[in-house]
Parts: C-alpha cells; sequence; structure tokens
C-alpha cells in the first residue's frame, strides 16, 4: 500500500454483496483494495496474522449469520490490538434504531445502508471515495 491507495476490509457473509462492492470499487474507486472476509472468527484471524496488510478502513455487517454479529464483533475490532484506531462503518440494511444506537455506543463511526441498485452502489462508492480517500486522513497500514 502507498499513500495513493487504500486498504478497506469488507466484512459480510454475503458473496453477492462482496463481488459487488469490488466489481463497482474497480471501476469508481480503483484506489481502493478491498479485502473480504464472511465470518467472525475470518475477520479476528485475518486481523490476528501478522503478514496481513492492516486495513485502513472496516465496512462491517450487523448479520453475519454466526452466533456473534456484526456489533458484537465490532466490540472485539475495537480490542483487537492491530485494529485500534481503524475507523469500522456499518454497511447494512438494518435501520433499526436500536442497531443504529449500539453501533455508535460500541465504536462506529458512521452507520450506512447497502444501497439496493446499481446505481445506489455507485453512488455509494463514490462517496467511499470522496470522504475517506479524499478528504479523511487514515491510519497508516502499518
Amino acid at each position: 500500500m502507498n499513500a495513493n491507495s487504500i486498504l478497506i476490509l469488507l466484512v459480510d457473509d454475503e458473496p453477492p454483496v462482496i463481488d459487488m462492492l469490488q466489481r463497482v470499487g474497480r471501476q469508481h474507486f480503483p484506489q481502493a483494495t478491498f479485502a473480504s472476509c464472511n465470518s467472525p472468527q475470518e475477520t479476528l484471524d485475518y486481523l490476528d496474522e501478522a503478514a496481513n496488510a492492516r486495513p485502513q478502513l472496516i465496512l462491517l455487517d450487523i448479520d453475519l449469520h454466526a452466533p456473534t454479529n456484526g456489533l458484537d464483533l465490532l466490540a472485539q475490532i475495537q480490542q483487537h490490538p492491530r485494529a485500534k484506531g481503524i475507523p469500522v462503518v456499518m454497511f447494512t440494511v438494518s435501520a433499526a434504531e436500536p442497531d443504529i444506537s449500539r453501533a455508535y455506543e460500541v465504536g462506529a463511526v458512521a452507520y450506512t445502508q447497502k444501497p439496493d441498485s446499481l446505481t445506489g452502489w455507485v453512488n455509494y462508492v463514490q462517496l467511499l471515495r470522496d470522504y475517506w480517500f479524499s478528504m479523511a486522513i487514515l491510519p497508516p497500514t502499518k
């Protein structure tokens, strides 16, 4: 990774969501590399592995179809030594007020909803690029 790129870790258990974000990302956010994990354990294993580049941003779904949901995983990520300081954006279909409140209480920096159309995906990725790459200063990958 260099100053002209960003590593984003997407945590979602739905391969079509991962595929869509990566495909739209290649076209509209070429500065980003999207790594992905599809379970809470895979995410923690990714963060544990020193050979893996440290992500600069994490997009985290709530419903991971596992005993540990994204909100519980968020709390674990916040305590993980290699993840401290990495902004976590909730990336979910849920608009439930308790989920939104808990996400912010546990440490999410933003709560966003997954797009439901190709235009929505393009807009989401462009906003992600404009804010998290062009405007915000993120922690280094090391």
